[in-house]
């Protein structure tokens, strides 16, 4: 089974999916919800050879986003002992919309240029011939669309599709769907305005819908309180970074930053300041992005005011 081979994907709709609720809160009745739609599409044939397929071909596209399948076949006229062979090259844009059912709209739109073998050069190009349809698929419904009728081989093509919402994180993973993300990440901090300065630095590889984390831990030394006694800042935090998504030649990741700050003091209990942030990007292989946290105490009598991250981190796949 090939993986849509030329799969190019609309970049328009990205930045709503970068910003979509959790999955953990409830999508209302007639809204579609955010992420993917896993759409197969067997592509096939029929003319003087009977009924044979092009191929299976299988993508995850986002939801409200075109993919696009390029196939080439020749078709041979029933009639006649030689047979009149058709060269044709189709391209088709397929646009999934999830439902909250797990069902989908699919809108299908296909060109299709034809080219008979041993037409004069001087031949006039025919127009290419196009198709345009939107079906609603329930879960696991198939459902056969055709795609082109050739006047000159009486040939013809069509598409049975399939679509709807893509394996959840839970589900036990095919060796299809083993794909890894591989990362670089980077802790930077500052004390109040002061430039972010590169802390650590590490390697990660994350499985397609598992997550990838690390810890980050620091102690940094305060001054004396009112009292005298001794005192320090406790620093700990964790990042994820899950894969959740690919299509054509980006990934989705989802981000989270969890941990505290703590002004630790051996005659008081400590001032914890917990931190807890989760993002939602979309990045292509070699992109870098970064995410600012900002800390800041609960006043001068802990004996610090500020503290800001940066995390940075690159993906490749």
């Amino acid at each position: 089974m090939n993986r849509f081979p030329r799969l190019l994907v609309s970049i328009a709709a990205l930045p709503l999916l970068a910003h979509a609720a959790p999955p953990a809160e409830s999508t209302p009745a007639g809204v579609p919800p955010p992420g993917a739609v896993r759409v197969t599409v067997e592509t096939i044939a029929v003319d003087r050879r009977g009924t044979w397929s092009l191929g299976t071909d299988l993508a995850d596209i986002f939801s409200g986003s075109t993919g696009v399948l390029e196939k080439s076949a020749t078709l041979i006229s029933r009639g006649g002992e030689s047979g009149v062979r058709e060269m044709v090259k189709m391209t088709t844009h397929l646009t999934p919309t999830l439902d909250a059912r797990g069902g989908c709209s699919l809108r299908i739109e296909t060109e299709t240029r034809g080219a008979v073998a041993g037409a004069p050069a001087s031949a006039k190009p025919r127009r290419p011939d196009q198709t345009r349809a939107t079906i609603v698929l329930k879960p696991e419904e198939e459902r056969l669309v055709e795609a082109y009728a050739s006047a000159a081989t009486q040939g013809r093509l069509a598409l049975k599709v399939r679509c709807g919402a893509t394996p959840t994180a839970s589900a036990p993973l095919s060796e299809l769907d083993l794909r890894f993300v591989d990362f670089v990440l980077s802790v930077a901090r500052a004390e109040g305005d002061k430039d972010p300065k590169l802390m650590k630095s590490n390697l990660l590889r994350a499985v397609m819908g598992r997550e990838a984390s690390d810890l980050f831990s620091f102690n940094v030394s305060l001054d004396p309180d009112a009292l005298g006694s001794k005192r320090y800042r406790r620093e700990k935090l964790e990042i994820t970074l899950a894969p959740t998504l690919m299509s054509g030649e980006r990934v989705q990741i989802v981000i989270g930053v969890r941990g505290e700050l703590a002004t630790v003091s051996a005659d008081a209990a400590p001032i914890t300041h917990p931190i807890d942030h989760e993002d939602t990007v979309v990045i292509a292989t070699g992109e870098r992005r970064d995410i600012d946290i900002d800390v800041r105490s609960s006043g001068p009598e802990e004996g610090w005011g500020r503290v800001r991250y940066r995390l940075s981190f690159v993906g490749t796949f």
